[in-house]
């Protein structure tokens, strides 16, 4: 499945107690109007950008152990879910402020 989701970074003293940005993965969530928060997943790459459009970044995972993961949280997985058009939460430009961001 693929998922959306991007890189985050916080900062957090290692154990030789210097200072460093540690990654980590964000799932991207959602508002819906019948299942509260919810979680995206796509079969394919194209169902994922025709709902998100092409500069939605993603993280490919495995579907039992995501909506496990979620289910725990209180939010849903949607299976290619029908998105309305134009509510992209990534335009190209947001991508490429993004990598400048984390350089």
């Amino acid at each position: 499945m693929l998922v959306p989701a991007h890189p985050r970074y916080v900062e957090a003293v290692g154990p030789e107690g210097r200072a460093g940005r540690v990654p980590f993965v964000a799932y991207e969530l959602f508002a819906h109007p019948t299942a509260g928060t919810v979680a995206f997943a796509f079969t394919t790459p194209a169902r994922l950008v025709a709902a998100l459009g092409e500069a939605q970044p993603w993280i490919a995972a495995s579907i039992g152990p995501l909506a496990e993961g979620m289910r725990g949280h209180g939010v849903t997985v949607l299976l290619d879910p029908r998105v309305a058009g134009g509510q992209h939460n990534w335009r190209p430009e947001d991508l490429a402020a993004y990598a400048r961001e984390v350089r």
